[in-house]
């Protein structure tokens, strides 16, 4: 479990360290000053595109180059290695800051995708072992459409545990989501780059997926379309692979586990992630509710909260009194009409889901008044601007209390979407 495995404290200094300042904490409407600042930085970003484009192949990087050895080094370890958490916690923290164009370097070493997606699928991996991993392929496919492609890809190899590696890995991800809660926020970020403004668009850029149009509009704080890259191109392929399917139609169950496990252990500054990971649906199931992505205008945190409830169990509404019980077996829905017209109890379960969520939205609130460290780490980990993740926590809070209190699932009228 995550929370009986905390990052060390070198670990933690080399994160912080690799994160930059946070911009201004305002939520205030791009203006014209903005939308400048927003060109010139964008080509900034384009310049330090160019130059990570130009990086050496992995045939060009001399043999004595201190990254070849390290992965070269950890190649070489048995999975019963008392050095091989270590050597993985080296790679994993120098892909965690990143270009696309340094992941490819890293990915593209020879064996390197195999031999990591090979501890994911050990027989009897250690407790450490799994988290170790999942969080350095997350670092690995992070903001990165065609290297996720290439993981997914790998997974279907016939002579990778027996060909079945793919069902493995995600029974895996789906029995172990707090260990691997690093991997699903990078899979769903990388799904969404127009929430994550500050990385995930950049990146788009850098790779030569995205025009600058749509990446300087997210950097002045407005939401891109990006319709066109969803029906074609990389990041429509990525979109259809095992990984990303399994995040995108399972996240009420994602979600719903991630907060009960959070919910059940002890609250520290080092469970943030997992308690992130849970957030983090909410955050992008928004941009779902107002449309931004096919929604259908419905507030969508309030639909994947109602959904949540549902999964652990409610009551019998008005609705089922009347008749309108939804069949055995009906998945619940995640938006329109059929969410919102009956209102039903919830069950013990779902109220205490419910009541833990809210005690873990609190504390978030306390650990990132508190701690600045942690607000540059989560700003800069996600792409996603402070006050977005604040708003949002702030909503999530107020559809608690009016869950508890006997509300429904929210009108979008009248509770708009952070």
């Amino acid at each position: 479990m995550r929370s009986t495995h905390a990052r060390s404290s070198a670990s933690r200094l080399a994160s912080d360290a690799a994160a930059p300042p946070p911009p201004p904490a305002s939520a205030a409407a791009p203006s014209a000053s903005a939308g400048a600042a927003a060109a010139s930085e964008m080509a900034s970003e384009l310049a330090l595109a160019e130059a990570a484009a130009a990086m050496p192949t992995p045939e060009e990087v001399p043999a004595g180059c201190l990254l070849r050895m390290l992965l070269s080094l950890l190649l070489q370890q048995p999975p019963t290695s008392l050095y091989l958490l270590g050597l993985a916690s080296c790679v994993h923290k120098w892909v965690q800051a990143s270009a696309p164009a340094e992941q490819r370097l890293v990915a593209s070493h020879p064996g390197f995708v195999r031999f990591v997606l090979e501890r994911l699928l050990d027989p009897e991996p250690t407790e450490p072992q799994l988290q170790v991993f999942f969080d350095l392929l997350a670092e690995l496919i992070k903001f990165n459409p065609p290297l996720m492609t290439t993981v997914q890809d790998a997974l279907l190899d016939s002579s990778l545990a027996g060909g079945a590696a793919s069902d493995l890995f995600i029974s895996r991800l789906l029995d172990h989501p707090v260990d691997a809660s690093i991997l699903v926020q990078c899979i769903a970020l990388t799904l969404a780059p127009e929430a994550s403004p500050l990385r995930g668009m950049r990146a788009l850029a850098s790779l030569g997926l995205a025009p600058p149009e749509p990446v300087a509009a997210a950097a002045a704080g407005m939401t891109p379309k990006l319709s066109a890259l969803r029906r074609h191109g990389p990041l429509a392929d990525a979109a259809r692979g095992s990984l990303a399917q399994v995040v995108t139609r399972r996240r009420v169950e994602l979600a719903r586990a991630l907060v009960a496990a959070a919910s059940d252990g002890d609250l520290s500054v080092e469970t943030m992630c997992v308690i992130n990971a849970a957030i983090l649906f909410f955050l992008l199931a928004d941009f779902d509710g107002r449309g931004e992505r096919g929604g259908d205008g419905r507030c969508g945190r309030v639909s994947l909260l109602d959904a949540v409830c549902e999964a652990s169990g409610v009551g019998a509404s008005a609705g089922e009194v009347h008749g309108g019980a939804r069949r055995e077996g009906e998945a619940p829905s995640l938006g329109g009409e059929e969410a919102s017209e009956d209102v039903p109890a919830l069950s013990e379960e779902a109220r205490s889901l419910l009541e833990g969520f809210g005690r873990l939205l609190r504390f978030w609130g306390e650990v990132y008044h508190s701690h600045s460290c942690e607000r540059r780490f989560l700003e800069f980990s996600s792409g996603v601007p402070f006050p977005r993740w604040l708003a949002l926590v702030a909503a999530l809070r107020e559809d608690i209390r009016h869950r508890l209190s006997g509300g429904g699932g929210g009108d979008p009228t009248s509770r708009a979407a952070a």
